[in-house]
């Protein structure tokens, strides 16, 4: 930016000092060569416009790019992230499911162990009363032949239903063993996935942070550049306004070169006079009447090869206000008169097109070409080619639109050439 601003100095200071010139300037000449230097410059200031508008393009499809990428990876981070919860969500579930099977273990191992201790009882009551309990001691102890069988039945069975509870509770403990173990193999399989995906996300959120910072340098970067395009356009504008300055003092100055040469012409006529005496009073009864007296201008005819038979429009018909004249694409076209070169430019109706001013009463236009041969604020001579035809603009063929303007009015050409 520093650099930048050096070089704007640069440029204000170099305008100064041409303004400054200008006080001092005697001639066409000096004009022209002040002239030229600032369009140099405002070609070389268009350049770098044009140079930071094609840096500024790239600028912003970087940040399109960059912001389609950052979208892409919320994207991902927001599905890992959903991912994350469901693998946490299970994880929670399969934890509650371990938790439920402990405690129904817990409770199997203390309904094992309780089973056991009172058959352990039963078996020392036993051992206690003389060793193996037989048919004839339950038979001594019985009051009838029902109670004896009762009694023997019960023995037994209760001594079946404690050895087949067990085995029971030993199956079941064996069997939620199993499960316990295949929900902690999930819960472990479920922790490994999530750590897989919070590793991913945590590089994807990098990832983005990373970008997001390209994002914010891609934004300074194209605030600078738009400053400078600013800049840029603003000095545009100081040198078009110098241009049109210097432009107006060259006219003025050439319309005072112009009036001293036709004064020194003056002034070698009357002494050819004087020297010749009265008999060359006569000599100027011979002009031709169908052309008006322009004072020192005489204008010519604007093409060569081409006459009066290829018109094709006349001034006055249908309210036109020039002459039109048929000729082939690329035909030149010739200054009709000397003069400054006013405008050379596009319009939407003339299309390329020249405004030739020749003195403070007379200027020239020349449209429809397809290619022009000079630019604002030349000199040109009477007979330099200025253009070549087309049929740009409002135009339905290849052709000349000639017009002359008289005190800013539109005339009759004809009057003319």
């Amino acid at each position: 930016m520093k650099k930048r601003n050096v070089r704007i100095v640069s440029g204000v200071l170099a305008l100064a000092l041409l303004v400054s010139t200008n006080v001092f300037a005697t001639s066409t000449a000096e004009y022209d060569a002040q002239i030229s230097a600032v369009k140099e410059k405002q070609q070389q200031n268009e350049a770098e416009a044009a140079e930071l508008n094609a840096r500024l393009d790239a600028l912003r499809a970087e940040t399109a790019d960059a912001q389609e990428y950052q979208a892409t990876l919320e994207e991902q981070i927001a599905n890992y992230q959903e991912s994350i919860d469901l693998a946490l969500a299970r994880i929670e579930e399969l934890n509650d499911s371990i938790e439920q099977l402990e405690d129904e273990i817990d409770k199997a191992d203390a309904e094992y162990a309780d089973t056991l201790e009172k058959l352990k009882v039963r078996l020392t009551a036993l051992y206690t009363s003389g060793g193996d309990l037989t048919s004839l001691q339950i038979l001594l102890d019985s009051t009838s032949l029902y109670d004896f069988s009762m009694r023997s039945e019960a023995m037994q069975s209760v001594t079946r239903h404690d050895k087949q509870l067990m085995e029971e509770i030993k199956a079941y403990m064996l069997e939620t063993q199993e499960k316990r173990d295949e929900l902690k193999a999930q819960k472990e399989e479920l922790a490994e996935q999530k750590k897989e995906l919070e590793s991913k996300q945590a590089e994807l959120q990098e990832l983005q942070e990373e970008n997001q910072r390209l994002l914010e340098e891609l934004q300074v970067q194209s605030a600078e550049t738009e400053d400078m395009i600013a800049q840029t356009e603003a000095e545009s504008q100081d040198y078009l306004a110098e241009l049109e300055s210097l432009i107006a003092q060259r006219s003025e100055q050439a319309a005072r070169e112009e009036e001293e040469r036709q004064q020194a012409l003056q002034q070698q006529q009357n002494q050819s006079n004087v020297s010749t005496g009265s008999s060359n009073t006569s000599s100027g009864s011979n002009n031709d009447s169908s052309v008006l007296n322009t004072g020192s201008l005489s204008f010519s005819w604007p093409l060569a090869g081409y006459g009066y038979g290829s018109i094709t429009q006349y001034y006055g018909n249908n309210g036109h206000m020039g002459l039109d004249i048929g000729i082939p694409y690329g035909t030149p076209i010739y200054a009709a008169e000397s003069g400054q070169v006013i405008s050379a430019e596009y319009h939407w109706s003339w299309g390329n097109n020249v405004l030739i001013w020749h003195n403070d009463t007379y200027s020239t236009r020349y449209a429809h070409c397809s290619s022009l041969a000079v630019s604002a604020g030349e000199y040109v001579q009477k007979g330099q080619v200025i253009g070549y035809a087309g049929s740009t603009g409002q135009s339905t063929g290849y052709h000349l639109h000639f017009e002359v303007y008289q005190n800013g009015s539109r005339v009759n050409p004809l009057n003319f050439v």
